[in-house]
């Protein structure tokens, strides 16, 4: 909303609801629209769109290209028709990056086993979740991350070669 020089002054009243509560406040008339950052697709998103007919909104420009090119952990997205019954067309937006983030005190081989898994499995780790299907090896060590690399995620991406 800074981006678009928008304040919660510029709606009649603003209010913040928690992921069950917004698809049924706008299916029963009590907001407007909701924001969401979810991945794709998501039940809240499917109640709203299918139940009660909501759109889904692109989200592209040159407001968008300048939050995505200054912020590593935005990337544009894409919400394919049919995925929701509102959806007939491809939908463009963008969205936040997801990192999996480990505390420190976490064991340097716990985080290892847990990476070592993933990556080495990563075909069937696409098929966990539709969000998963364009997952990216590449991608996936440098994109987006909000974090810095715990020791345990170095440790199997240097013996890869992925990193020095």
């Amino acid at each position: 909303m800074l981006a678009y020089n928008v304040d919660g002054s510029y709606f009649g009243e603003t209010s913040e609801l928690n992921s069950t509560e917004q698809a049924k406040a706008l299916c029963d008339g009590r907001i407007d629209a909701f924001g969401y950052t979810v991945g794709v697709p998501n039940a809240g998103v499917a109640q709203a769109a299918n139940e009660c007919g909501a759109r889904i909104i692109t989200l592209a420009g040159k407001t968008v290209d300048q939050l995505v090119s200054s912020n590593p952990s935005y990337a544009y997205s894409s919400i394919p028709k049919g995925t929701y019954k509102t959806i007939a067309q491809d939908v463009n937006t963008f969205g936040v990056m997801a990192t999996i983030v480990a505390s420190t005190d976490t064991s340097e081989d716990t985080v290892y086993e847990i990476v070592r898994a993933v990556f080495e499995n990563l075909d069937e780790f696409r098929k966990l979740h539709p969000a998963f299907a364009n997952l990216d090896q590449k991608k996936m060590i440098s994109a987006g991350l909000s974090a810095p690399l715990h020791a345990g995620a170095a440790k199997y991406y240097k013996e890869k070669g992925w990193i020095e």
